[in-house]
């Protein structure tokens, strides 16, 4: 699958997808804990409500695109 055709799924589809990806990376603040999914050759990054639990997809990326606080100095998930 490609991150174009992830794209085009309907929110439920793309949820049940999240289910058996790989969580790769994690880091949170006061409002929410943020998760890093990988899915065949790209990434999807999910928000987590510290206080309420649910979950929102928020951006999906390609390997050379990851933000830099998923990027280690010697690492790229």
């Amino acid at each position: 699958m490609t991150v174009e055709e992830y794209r085009s799924l309907p929110e439920e589809g793309q949820k049940r997808l999240l289910i058996d990806a790989n969580k790769v990376a994690e880091h949170e603040d006061e409002i929410a804990t943020y998760e890093l999914f990988r899915i065949d050759d790209f990434y999807v990054e999910v928000s987590r409500s510290v206080t309420y639990r649910f979950r929102k997809i928020l951006n999906t990326y390609s390997h050379n695109n990851l933000p830099p606080n998923y990027v280690l100095k010697d690492q790229v998930y």
